[in-house]
């Protein structure tokens, strides 16, 4: 992946959504890690963190997902997908349940890893380095259990610069990251749910909920639906049609090989 510039943590101005967006900036200096790969990679394969090609040429500065000692590569893997689909960039802090090289991280994120700028920090420590480093506007917004704030409008306005956190899937947010959020001026927000038989959303679920908000209210009065020109509806039907009956066909021909009779 194209290295996450300083740059691409800064705001400098109120961008567009639907026009492209440049990159350029130093190499971090944090003790984190981009496409120059992170300690849990290997030298060979695939790595979460050689992915993103061309994400530095129109990821968004306005907006970052921060996972804090993600646990579960399917969670990581899902919440890469939904920060391809946003130009939004991806923050891993370590420890990590999982290896970078993970193949069930892959396997989640699908083809989109090239479209995903993701950082890794080796601490929390090293992360709030890294973020009280950052010039322009900044916030941190966390979503946990012990939020203050309901997560969406009007109770709670996002800002240019926001940083979404979330925990792990086991313990979520650590106290101590509670009380540095706290005391940097940043915000403790909550998703209500129904909590009588179940304890908590799914980790990628609660991140897609959160960015999408966010955008919602970051990219008002500018956001572009455009319709999708190909494959048409048709097409696609057509398609799956055709590949039912394929399938079918395969069927009958193993259940005729099984049987030992000719088709």
């Amino acid at each position: 992946m194209q290295p996450c510039s300083r740059r691409m943590h800064t705001v400098t101005d109120r961008p567009d959504p639907r026009t492209s967006r440049s990159a350029v900036g130093a190499q971090p200096q944090d003790g984190s890690s981009s496409s120059s790969g992170a300690s849990s990679a290997s030298s060979s394969g695939w790595s979460a963190t050689d992915s993103g090609t061309n994400a530095a040429d129109w990821q968004r500065a306005d907006l970052h997902l921060v996972l804090v000692h993600p646990q579960i590569p399917q969670n990581a893997g899902n919440i890469a997908r939904t920060a391809a689909a946003t130009a939004v960039g991806l923050h891993l802090i370590e420890p990590l349940g999982f290896e970078l090289t993970d193949k069930q991280l892959k396997r989640a994120g699908l083809d989109y890893w090239g479209a995903v700028c993701v950082k890794t920090h080796s601490s929390w420590e090293a992360f709030l380095e890294f973020f009280q480093a950052l010039d322009g506007p900044k916030r941190m917004v966390a979503f946990t259990v012990y939020g203050k704030t309901y997560y969406a409008g009007p109770e709670f306005e996002y800002r240019l610069g926001d940083w979404l956190l979330f925990g792990s899937e086991t313990s979520g947010l650590p106290l101590q990251t509670h009380l540095d959020i706290e005391a940097s001026g940043g915000a403790l927000v909550k998703i209500p749910i129904v909590d009588t038989h179940v304890r908590s959303l799914n980790l990628a679920v609660s991140a897609g909920v959160a960015t999408f908000e966010a955008l919602r209210q970051l990219d008002a009065g500018r956001h572009a639906v455009m319709p999708r020109q190909s494959p048409s509806l048709e097409e696609v039907s057509a398609a799956a049609s055709q590949q039912k009956k394929m399938g079918l066909h395969k069927a009958e021909v193993a259940r005729a090989a099984k049987a030992g009779q000719p088709l």
